[in-house]
């Protein structure tokens, strides 16, 4: 019998659900929604949503769809953002007993938390007490973000079976669908969404690299909004119609003056990406990129593939997790993207 599988990606701007068969290692999109959590004439709050308006947008997704939450199986979710950290570490071989302590002591680092404030999981990658040292991938969170996504899940019914981070999803439904990565060749997950963008660089033969950047959809808004003098909800439509020709003031009389005054979100965004490559060569050596894969909320952006492209000088692909898999009739390639997280937490099995 095949076996079926619920991603849920809860972000600031919307909720996305994908449900998985893996029938005998063959996955088929059984079922798939997205919900904007802001309606029509909204505007999207950069504090981010209410527990109020998040509880019920989950019931409206899973109502959607005709889940009763009390009756799935695995429903996997993940954290988001800067309240989560994801770091590959090099430590001394520890063993079991010593493992947690050490690796607080790591996550303090990279969270504001003390001791009894931290949820850490971990993976050894590489290295054992016989090993000279240890490869170790750390995730780390606070306890009370933990213990509130927890919360708003079951406000609405539903026992998660695995809670990720929503970098790793996105890498995992890469790893999963299309298969192993290139050698020393580094391949890069850029998921734009609404206030956050993130970074992922891996390799087979290198580390994993993750950070959030604070550039992502809403400062683009904000730039068009500026720039054209329009109000918040304008800007915002003609984000999503014009894309980069609206963010860099193509078909206005006073493009070249609005280019030149004033830096832009944009132009932010490539150079922290720039900053986070020439990071990754630095630590590791690598020096090829294979590509660049595109996803979240924003990455549809009209033509932000090939504006990125032009400035970095590499491959920008728009990514679409679900290329291999058996999808519904009429399902638009272009929702991949913006279900990369909810896809790759499908197909988490274990």
């Amino acid at each position: 019998m095949a076996k079926s599988v619920i991603g849920l990606d809860i972000g600031s701007f919307a909720i996305k659900l994908v449900e998985l068969e893996n029938d005998g290692g063959r996955y088929k999109l059984k079922n798939y929604f997205i919900k904007d959590l802001y309606g029509k004439g909204e505007e999207y709050d950069t504090e981010g949503p209410g527990v109020s308006r998040l509880e019920s947008s989950l019931r409206e997704v899973l109502s959607s769809v005709k889940l009763n939450p009390r009756r799935l199986k695995i429903v996997n979710t993940s954290i988001g953002g800067p309240v989560i950290s994801v770091k590959q570490i090099k430590s001394i071989p520890l063993a079991p007993e010593e493992m947690e302590s050490s690796l607080l002591f790591e996550a303090r680092k990279h969270l504001p938390l003390d001791e009894s404030d931290a949820v850490i999981d971990y993976q050894i990658l590489r290295g054992d007490m016989q090993s000279q040292d240890m490869e170790i991938l750390l995730v780390a969170t606070t306890k009370k973000v933990f213990e509130n996504h927890l919360k708003l899940l079951k406000s609405v019914g539903i026992s998660p079976h695995i809670i990720d981070a929503d970098i790793l999803a996105v890498v995992n439904s890469y790893l999963v669908s299309t298969g192993s990565l290139m050698g020393d060749k580094a391949l890069v997950f850029l998921d734009v969404g609404a206030k956050y963008t993130n970074i992922a660089i891996v390799s087979e033969e290198t580390m994993f690299f993750s950070r959030d950047i604070s550039w992502a959809g809403t400062n683009f808004t904000e730039d068009i909004k500026n720039s054209m003098k329009l109000d918040y909800i304008e800007a915002e439509a003609i984000k999503k119609e014009r894309g980069m020709g609206a963010l860099l003031g193509e078909g206005s009389k006073e493009s070249g003056g609005i280019r030149v005054a004033r830096r832009m979100a944009i132009d932010n965004l490539i150079d922290e990406i720039r900053r986070s490559l020439r990071y990754y060569t630095k630590e590791t050596g690598c020096r090829e990129y294979q590509k660049i894969l595109l996803c979240g909320g924003s990455s549809a952006l009209p033509n932000l593939n090939s504006h990125l492209a032009q400035h970095l000088k590499m491959a920008v692909e728009l990514y679409n997790p679900f290329i291999n898999f058996v999808t519904p009739p009429g399902f638009d390639d272009m929702l991949g993207s913006r279900l990369a997280v909810s896809c790759g937490l499908a197909l988490r099995e274990d």
